[in-house]
């Protein structure tokens, strides 16, 4: 087992909580331990409420796999009864725990489920994974894996990286090797299951034929705790919270604490990157528009695949999107394809699918579904608009010389186009701002991108398809009252993005158009009133907008996210530095190497 990545040592724990919970806390969940072969008859019904098993299932309990470097770890197994029939498997890999219900992340910890009722799944499912009901129905196994460290497997707990993708890597070709086995293994799941199968992936195992990351970045840092160079309290906290629920007889890698105390990038954060360009089996790869912590990173790695890919991107919240029956039926083609050889037509299936959002309609599924041969979509138009002090507004004519300025602790400046006509935006954005200081020698730069209605008001999208309308309602007057700040993030306004001056520097071998990703190895800081250009960290769009309706673009010092919620009982991170405390930031318009600031929008359409 490594403790240390280039030279540089791993800090393992916290000095307030050097091990994970024990698995007699009440967050841990923890059920009975122990190998254990049961056959779940049809019907059975794991709680009150859940999904009857619409099939026998043969459940493996506590199976000790032996890795290459000699940790045990656990995991269990749910197959079809008859064991002359040899089937594919799908293989769930997260610190969550492994037995449905049960580990340190439930849906019933969320209000209403997040839109996914009780009686959709068995309560066999990990948390984010694959639900054993409907994929051993269908002729599937699937794996619930405990990663080192975690329950009662051996070893501390990692957090991503190399070492969690030679683990997978073994536990796949352990899978494959097994008598019931057809050879033939897939990874599933979203989230943390998503970000996972990019570790396992690269690693090439044998037996790996076929892969569905659902939401989930590729890069800890690059796409996540440091996205555009920043280090902002909100990803640091949630990452914390993340670690700290972790529950096994062991010790974490406290990563969250890695970029704190190495803030300059060595081998240790570059550890935490997927190797995406070595991963050669298909991939059936799922993205949205508004999540927090996904979009960016889930772009990001679909645009470094080379194997043959497909993309669908959606407009609600991972979860519902992920136990959708629909879109369940569309993996279980990908699936049955390329672990099964069925020949189904999915390779007509269109490369790229996308929802685009409109939101003046606040209710969920309301948008434009589209289709396109490639991402970016090879139809859309650069839109170049440039930033005008004058008057706040953003034009395709050439401004005049002018500067706008804000506090960096309170305030911002904005910029509006007001759109001619009906109009499509769908593709990433390339933001360019020509920028100086005064009284600071570096500034953390967050943008927004938002809808203004007609009438005036934000336009918002509710990204929570609740089936019941009082479900909604709640939802939306707890956030309208301000009763509940943590509900914002369940409301998609636009694109976001961020960026630290003095990480400007673009990364030198993973700077893919349109995804800029910052160079974490050097830090320039910016002189007194010195201008310089530099292209923010945003996110993608995929947006409809009518006649009359404005695009209004906010650059400010303050960080918008809302997400995670304050958790009074989340550990605090030491050492952690804000540079946006004092200074004065100027937007530069029209002056600086004849270009000024400017956004350039993918349009789509324009009718």
């Amino acid at each position: 087992m490594a403790t240390e990545i280039g030279g540089t040592k791993i800090t393992f724990g916290d000095p307030r909580q050097p091990k994970a919970l024990p698995l007699s806390h009440p967050k841990a969940r923890w059920g009975e331990f122990g190998r254990k072969t049961t056959v779940l008859p049809k019907g059975y019904v794991r709680r009150r409420g859940c999904l009857p098993l619409p099939c026998d299932i043969l459940f493996d309990r506590d199976i000790a796999v032996r890795l290459r470097d000699g940790v045990v770890i656990y995991l269990d197994v749910y197959r079809p009864v008859n064991d002359v029939l040899k089937i594919p498997a799908l293989l769930a890999w997260s610190p969550y725990g492994k037995q449905g219900g049960r580990g340190n992340q439930v849906l019933d910890d969320f209000p209403f489920r997040m839109a996914v009722p009780l009686r959709k799944l068995s309560e066999l499912q990990k948390w984010e994974g694959p639900d054993p009901a409907y994929w051993v129905q269908h002729g599937y196994a699937v794996i619930n894996a405990d990663p080192r460290g975690v329950g009662k497997s051996e070893g501390d707990i990692y957090h991503f990286g190399s070492q969690e993708g030679r683990d997978g890597a073994d536990v796949v070709d352990w899978i494959g090797e097994q008598p019931w086995c057809s050879g033939k293994v897939g990874l599933s799941g979203n989230s943390y299951l998503s970000i996972s199968q990019w570790f396992i992936a690269a690693e090439r195992p044998k037996y790996l034929a076929a892969i569905a990351p659902w939401e989930g970045l590729s890069d800890l840092f690059g796409e996540g705790l440091a996205l555009g160079g920043t280090i902002t309290t909100p990803s640091l906290n949630f990452d914390l919270q993340l670690l700290q629920v972790n529950a096994g007889e062991n010790s974490w890698e406290n990563a969250t604490q890695m970029v704190i105390d190495h803030d300059v990038f060595g081998p240790y954060h570059d550890d935490k990157r997927a190797r995406v360009e070595n991963i050669n089996v298909p991939a059936y790869v799922v993205a949205s528009w508004s999540n927090p912590i996904h979009t960016f990173g889930t772009f990001c790695a679909y645009m470094k695949l080379t194997s043959e890919k497909w993309l669908r991107v959606h407009d609600t919240w991972e979860w519902p999107d992920y136990y959708d029956e629909v879109n369940r039926t569309d993996l279980h083609r990908f699936f049955d394809r390329y672990l099964k050889g069925i020949d189904n037509g999915w390779e007509k299936t269109p490369k790229v699918r996308v929802k685009i959002i409109d939101t003046a309609i606040p209710t969920t599924r309301q948008g434009v579904d589209m289709t396109f041969s490639a991402f970016p979509p090879p139809q859309s138009i650069p839109m170049k608009l440039f930033f005008n002090g004058m008057d706040g507004s953003l034009s395709a004519a050439y401004p005049p010389s002018s500067r706008v300025e804000y506090q960096v602790k309170t305030g911002g400046c904005e910029f509006i186009y007001k759109f001619e006509t009906d109009a499509v935006l769908c593709g990433p954005i390339d933001l360019c701002l020509a920028v100086s200081l005064a009284e600071a020698a570096d500034s953390d730069i967050f943008i927004t991108f938002e809808k203004i209605l007609t009438s005036g008001y934000v336009g918002s999208q509710l990204i929570v398809p609740y089936e019941r309308l009082y479900q909604s309602f709640l939802i939306r007057a707890a956030n309208r009252a301000g009763l509940a700040p943590e509900t914002q993030v369940l409301f998609y306004k636009g694109p976001a993005g961020q960026a630290r001056l003095s990480r400007r520097e673009p990364h030198p071998h993973d700077n893919i158009p349109g995804f800029r990703k910052a160079n974490m190895e050097v830090r320039t800081f910016v002189k007194q009133h010195e201008t310089v250009l530099f292209r923010p960290s945003v996110g993608p769009i995929g947006m409809n907008f009518a006649k009359g309706e404005q695009l209004r673009l906010r650059v400010s010092g303050q960080n918008p996210a809302v997400f995670p919620p304050v958790d009074q009982a989340t550990l605090t991170v030491d050492n952690f530095q804000n540079p946006n405390e004092t200074g004065v930031v100027s937007i530069h318009c029209g002056t600086y190497d004849k270009s000024g600031s400017y956004v350039t929008l993918p349009l789509l359409s324009q009718c």
